[in-house]
């Protein structure tokens, strides 16, 4: 699991790695959270600090950066075979964000996906046709405007992507 490519490490996670909980990831210093690439965008990795931060690279304006495991989308934990992990520590659950938009089959609709089209392009980021459908297209403009923006450039559109934007979360 040398490579840093997300895909790669979603791919081997299972023969090379070993899963674990994203509540266990959280609670064990020096594990790893994988949030997996969406098709053609990039994917996350962080490594865990053991008491709910992150240590991440971030993007080329922000750089590496500390951060948190809460209120983000993560797909599963690794622990990498032969590293002597100390015991998780005792951690309250991990919160979830409470709204995502992002690459899905069949693709997420509405109107604040239409709302989110609007915004990019008023902000330059061509999201293709203004259908309220989320699909690869809203989903580059999405990944151009979080490079723009110093966010980390996965294309997806959760809370901090959406407050860049000045746009409200559903509640």
């Amino acid at each position: 699991m040398a490579d840093a490519y997300t895909g790669y490490w979603q791919r081997d996670a299972g023969a090379l790695g070993k899963k674990v909980s994203v509540a266990v990831a959280a609670a064990t210093p020096g594990a790893f959270l994988l949030r997996n690439p969406q098709p053609g965008l990039n994917g996350h990795i962080a490594i865990s600090d053991g008491a709910g931060g992150t240590v991440e690279a971030h993007s080329s304006k922000r750089g590496v950066i500390a951060s948190t495991v809460a209120e983000r989308r993560w797909d599963t934990g690794i622990l990498v075979p032969g590293v002597v992990y100390p015991a998780p520590q005792a951690l309250s659950p991990v919160a979830k964000p409470a709204f995502v938009l992002r690459l899905k089959k069949p693709p997420m609709r509405g109107a604040v996906v239409k709302q989110l089209q609007r915004t990019l392009k008023a902000r330059g980021c061509h999201p293709g046709k203004i259908d309220g459908s989320f699909g690869p297209q809203t989903a580059a403009a999405v990944q151009a405007f979080q490079l723009d923006a110093g966010l980390v450039p996965d294309g997806e559109a959760g809370p901090q992507t959406l407050k860049a934007l000045g746009i409200a979360i559903p509640q």
